[in-house]
């Protein structure tokens, strides 16, 4: 593969990193859920890279995340209320600030009785947060996605929870040939045919699949207004460590004589909940312009429908072959659509060494 060339130190650094299910890439901006979660429940609980964490809103409606585990007996705060801005636990009344410091103590002094605190993010309505040193969670290096502004897209939402590693989940976007197979309402033999691009930028690993000629498969030829026209399909995957991607669409005629284009985005969010079983956040959106109310809404169901039916059984079924071990480890037998993810792995697994 190319893209990358690490000293001996550094593939040692990257062989044990890889030995297991491995750590995780704490510095990184992950994203724990969306805006509207906390709309509907006051405190939102969520484990992320194996810590429980508690998100709310304080007296100023900005999101906080604290650990999600009282320090005095141990239960969820999550189990408790908000009160005044802080989280009260419901067993014993304790309260705590977003700094996760106590700051409520019905029992006596607050002294140093605190919980860990992580910085969280808000942004198009999803919530980010950052469970390494908060001293470099830098705002900036949130990925910045496009077609998110709802006055110009219909924008959909979507989770399931994955009972499988993160990093299997982001392989299945990474290579999409298996569209074909897996997917019969999205591929076609156009699928096969098409032509692979797979370029690195830095820490970002960008792979596009051009299918020429092909007739959409229903479903997709409703959302993309092509009908039975013959038409050029392009996917392209743009992946962020640790596990944040973008898949665009773009559909235009084969016939040249007749100018239209239409195009969809998704964000595929996979937020490691533990070692064995992940989060996964999924946000469609098409242009206003192109697009209807009724055609977002067929469109968001057929992917559920996909990343439900189809990918999770086939992924949790992965996972359960592959076990405790990272899948690299087991050395499989690799393909020329292999490529991104492999790069992607390799950048992924170079930042964690770097990180340890």
């Amino acid at each position: 593969m190319e893209g990358m060339h690490l000293s001996v130190e550094a593939h040692s650094k990257i062989e044990s990193a890889a030995s297991g299910v491995g750590p995780f890439l704490r510095n990184s901006w992950y994203v724990a859920g969306y805006s509207q979660e906390l709309d509907m429940q006051p405190l939102l609980a969520r484990t992320i890279l194996s810590r429980p964490v508690v998100f709310y809103r304080d007296a100023g409606g900005n999101v906080a995340g604290i650990a999600d585990r009282c320090p005095h007996r141990f239960v969820p705060l999550s189990k408790g209320k908000i009160v005044d801005g802080q989280v009260r636990c419901g067993y014993h009344g304790l309260g705590f600030d977003r700094t996760g410091k106590c700051v409520h103590n019905p029992h006596g002094p607050t002294g140093a009785l605190s919980v860990a605190a992580y910085p969280v993010q808000e942004k198009l309505n999803l919530l980010w947060v950052w469970m390494g040193d908060a001293a470099l969670a830098d705002p900036a290096l949130i990925p910045e996605f496009a077609n998110l502004d709802e006055g110009h897209h219909h924008v959909r939402r979507g989770y399931l929870h994955g009972r499988a590693h993160y990093e299997l989940m982001t392989d299945n976007i990474l290579d999409l040939s298996h569209i074909e197979f897996l997917h019969p309402g999205l591929g076609t033999d156009a699928v096969g045919r098409a032509r692979v691009d797979t370029t690195q930028d830095g820490t970002i690993v960008r792979t596009s699949r051009a299918m020429k000629d092909e007739v959409l498969p229903p479903g997709l030829a409703y959302v993309y207004k092509s009908g039975d026209q013959r038409v050029n399909r392009t996917m392209s995957v743009d992946w962020y460590p640790a596990s944040n991607m973008v898949l665009q669409v773009q559909v235009e005629p084969v016939d040249t004589s007749t100018s239209w284009r239409t195009s969809t985005q998704t964000l595929h969010l996979f937020t490691p909940e533990a070692e064995g079983s992940t989060h996964y956040f999924y946000v469609g959106s098409l242009p206003r312009a192109t697009a209807d109310e009724e055609t977002a809404d067929r469109f968001l169901a057929a992917l559920s429908n996909a990343f439900v039916t189809e990918d999770k059984p086939m992924i949790d079924a992965q996972a359960q072959m592959v076990g405790n071990h990272d899948i690299m480890s087991l050395k499989p037998a690799l393909l020329p659509t292999d490529k991104a993810a492999v790069l992607a792995r390799r950048t992924l697994a170079k930042l964690i060494a770097d990180e340890v």
